[in-house]
């Protein structure tokens, strides 16, 4: 694994980097003043991420697997931290309308397409299986798990275990025993001088 260097990664021009940051060189990285990225965290190879008009949030103690796509351009994706993508997720802020009689495709002027969009979050310790897709304004919850081969076009709740398209519900993660790990964490994290943000949402 060929990695870009710390000062390599200072001249992306970041709007913040942590430490311990491991960007594969062959990773495709498109509006880095919009990215802020946390400590400890790896994207590998073939990774695309996409930001702009709006902001990509890459949590602390975050895995982007090999040929992911996060496309937070239009409306913003956050990863919360210790989330994890799998080997080709799929995350799009913006959605284009195939149904109805609409133009698709960005080369096509905007007035002639229908395009959706909002921000999605993946709260900390959520994992995404391989080449699941999660569309746009969702929420995957706290802990949450996506089985391999899933669409996700609804909230997942926290704890929650979801497969399938359409998704549907399979199994709940162990609550206390993930909580306990998270705590852990976040002493290393401290002792380290990383701030996580508070738990949040997780009825």
């Amino acid at each position: 694994m060929s990695v870009y260097t710390d000062s390599e990664l200072a001249e992306f021009g970041f709007a913040s980097i942590g430490h311990d940051v491991r960007i594969d060189r062959r990773a495709a990285i498109f509006g880095a003043p919009s990215i802020h990225i946390g400590s400890h965290v790896r994207i590998d190879c073939f990774a695309v991420i996409t930001a702009g008009a709006a902001e990509v949030i890459i949590g602390a103690y975050t895995h982007i697997a090999p040929h992911t796509y996060v496309s937070g351009a239009q409306g913003g994706v956050t990863l919360g931290y210790g989330a994890g993508l799998a080997p080709f997720v799929a995350l799009y802020s913006a959605v284009e309308d195939y149904t109805r009689g609409h133009l698709t495709n960005p080369s096509v002027p905007q007035d002639l397409r229908e395009t959706k969009v909002g921000p999605i979050v993946i709260a900390p310790h959520a994992a995404i299986g391989s080449s699941s897709v999660v569309l746009c304004g969702l929420t995957v919850g706290f802990g949450a798990s996506v089985g391999a081969l899933s669409l996700v076009s609804r909230r997942v709740r926290p704890f929650e275990v979801v497969h399938g398209n359409p998704i549907r519900r399979t199994g709940v993660r162990a609550r206390t025993e993930l909580l306990e790990r998270d705590a852990e964490l976040r002493r290393r994290a401290e002792a380290e001088g990383i701030q996580l943000p508070p738990i949040d949402g997780l009825a």
